[in-house]
């Protein structure tokens, strides 16, 4: 049964999905102000052409559960669109595994006012352990949960959806007011954003010494390959997906710009970096606090109402990211499998595996995922160097892995208008020229997204890192290539 859910409701899911809390005050923190161009090169240069590019393979295949896969079968080919699906299931296996490891952090922060996670050493075992115990109880708990039905999926993508709408709608107004009761320091902070040293080590004031926060620029439009791939699962989502994309697209974008904007003109940064034992994990919360520390100094607060607030901030910042989490791993828990296992060819596939319950989930991969998940958090339970650095070389592996999809997809769009697999009438953008012009602006910037990353290791001499990254994606690419061949015997 598909969930009929209005164009509102997907421009807010799509919306709150892709923009995220974090990566805008991080991107305030690394590089202040000066952020503001890189992230206007990676809208109009990789999001709003691949946003388009999106909506209209949605518009043809809203309604198939293939995704990625049906998107290039037509265009590419039946082999090459089984080995980008896999590809991109893999990368998203070991984002999984990460996500999870992280959830006690934003629920020890919402209950205690703090992160405590680091701090669990009960019955003499070791932090480590109990964080996998946890994580690994979330695995089961999450997949028994949308083994129930999509409508879980829905539930939990609109919650975090209205949280993540009010944590931003709170910012808002906090930055508002601290510029509205301080006018004249307005001008000053934007100065100093701007002028403040970059984050990166060896980055300067010339534009292009800033390059490594291009690839973060390009990451902070991800995640909208997550929601379309659960399209299918809603009414006429041929009609209604792509138009919540392109809507989408442009809130994102202004929700980015004004945010930094305003996060400059409302917080001294050279302040902010000066807090101690803040970093990019737990930056939100700080940055969160702060300004609930310097709204009450303006309205003259009681040291006790002021601390009232403060934690009113941080726990709300800890109830919206911990709804995030949750959501984003019930899509990734879902999406994706679904997408591998439902979508392309079923020969490849034990017949189990396809099996759906009474909710139309497929229970026994589900089911199997979660093992999988759970077998290694408990393998990097252990906390050896070993194991420690083989999922470190995994985590930058997956940065690639994840990329070359998009690439793929990208490249493969002007074959998808070539073969006319739509009539030109019926495309979101009629003329070819400027179909073709998106499609190379997404492959120039994900090419140099992964040229870059590939190039950063090779330069400090880590050739470790930099064979991984190449040979990872490889090793996944060749498995799912032997994977499709086997089938067809």
């Amino acid at each position: 049964m598909k969930k009929n859910l209005s164009l509102n409701s997907l421009i807010l899911i799509i919306t709150t999905t892709v923009f995220s809390f974090s990566s805008l005050t991080s991107a305030f923190y690394m590089m202040g102000s000066k952020s503001l161009p890189w992230l206007l090169i990676s809208a109009f240069g990789y999001f709003i052409p691949y946003a388009l590019i999106v909506a209209q393979y949605t518009r043809q295949y809203g309604h198939k559960s293939g995704t990625i896969y049906d998107w290039l079968k037509d265009s590419l080919s039946p082999q090459a669109a089984f080995v980008t699906v896999f590809l991109w299931y893999c990368s998203y296996f070991t984002w999984m595994v990460s996500l999870f490891m992280k959830l006690l952090i934003p629920i020890s922060i919402l209950f205690c006012g703090q992160d405590v996670s680091s701090q669990l050493r009960w019955l003499q075992l070791p932090t480590q352990f109990w964080l996998s115990i946890f994580a690994i109880a979330a695995v089961l708990l999450m997949t028994f949960l949308i083994s129930r039905g999509f409508q879980t999926i829905v539930s939990f993508l609109k919650i975090s959806s209205w949280a993540m709408a009010g944590l931003f709608f709170l910012s808002l107004v906090n930055n508002l007011l601290v510029i509205h009761l301080q006018p004249d320091q307005f001008w000053a902070n934007l100065k100093n954003s701007f002028a403040a040293p970059t984050f990166f080590a060896g980055s300067g004031e010339h534009f292009f010494t800033q390059l490594p926060f291009f690839i973060f620029s390009i990451t902070a439009f991800g995640g909208l390959d997550t929601v379309a791939s659960l399209a299918d699962r809603t009414k006429d989502s041929r009609q209604r997906f792509p138009k919540a994309v392109i809507y989408s697209t442009g809130m994102i974008a202004l929700l980015y710009f004004s945010g930094i904007l305003l996060w400059s003109g409302a917080m001294n940064l050279d302040s902010l970096r000066q807090l101690k034992d803040t970093h990019l994990g737990n930056l939100m919360y700080h940055l969160m606090g702060s300004s609930a520390r310097q709204l009450s100094s303006f309205l003259d607060l009681s040291p006790k109402t002021t601390g009232f607030i403060e934690q009113i901030y941080i726990r709300y910042t800890a109830f919206t990211m911990l709804a995030a989490y949750l959501s984003l791993l019930s899509s990734i828990l879902y999406g994706p499998l679904k997408s591998l296992l439902k979508g392309t060819p079923t020969a490849i596939w034990p017949t189990r595996w396809l099996q759906l319950n009474r909710q139309q989930m497929p229970v026994r991969a589900l089911w199997l995922q979660a093992s999988l998940v759970a077998l290694t958090i408990l393998f990097l339970a252990w906390n050896q160097p070993f194991l420690a650095n083989l999922y470190n070389q995994l985590t930058y592996m997956t940065n690639v892995a994840r990329a070359i999809p998009y690439l793929i997809v990208a490249s493969s769009f002007p074959f998808f208008l070539k073969k006319k697999v739509v009539p030109p009438e019926q495309l979101l953008i009629e003329p070819y020229s400027i179909n073709v012009g998106f499609s190379l602006s997404v492959c120039c910037c994900i090419f140099f997204a992964i040229g870059f990353q590939i190039y950063e290791p090779l330069r400090v001499g880590d050739y470790l890192n930099a064979s991984t990254l190449l040979l990872g994606p490889a090793t996944f690419s060749l498995f799912a290539f032997w994977l499709f061949k086997r089938a067809e015997l």
